[in-house]
């Protein structure tokens, strides 16, 4: 599964334009945000799910669901919950899976997708982890017992 961000600053337009270029089945958002995702949602039509995490406010959700009946509207606690209830096999990527598609802003234009492989995000990762790990070590490389 990719992932695709797009974030607010974008506005509708950019969100509207980042869902529809994916084809993005779901979206996972702040319940702040809801209130924005009507008018997008009404174009972009591959979009079957709206996951939000916190409180929205009930109005939003009405007006959401009222206007977008296609769509299921979960918590993401809903959402844990159906995955305990009806666990599957994981599939592990490969190194050149499409990991993330993120959407900036750009200079120019519409927003422009950045596309990141699983071995793009793992090797950004990467020197972090090294120099956290090299900082946790004593002389001659042994780690200290804490």
């Amino acid at each position: 599964m990719t992932i695709v961000t797009a974030y607010a600053t974008l506005g509708e337009d950019g969100l509207l334009h980042s869902l529809t270029e994916t084809k993005a089945k779901a979206i996972f958002l702040d319940p702040h945000l809801i209130g924005a995702l009507v008018k997008p949602l009404q174009s972009a039509v591959s979009v079957k799910f709206v996951i939000y995490h916190g409180e929205p406010a009930e109005i939003d959700l009405e007006i959401l669901k009222a206007e977008c009946r296609y769509v299921s509207v979960l918590r993401y606690d809903d959402l844990l919950e159906l995955g305990r209830s009806n666990p599957v096999e994981a599939v592990p990527p490969g190194p050149t899976d499409l990991a993330c598609i993120m959407y900036t802003s750009g200079s120019t234009g519409r927003p422009k997708g950045v596309m990141l492989t699983h071995r793009n995000v793992i090797a950004a990762g990467s020197p972090p982890m090294e120099v956290a790990d090299r900082s946790f070590r004593g002389p001659r490389g042994v780690r200290p017992l804490v």
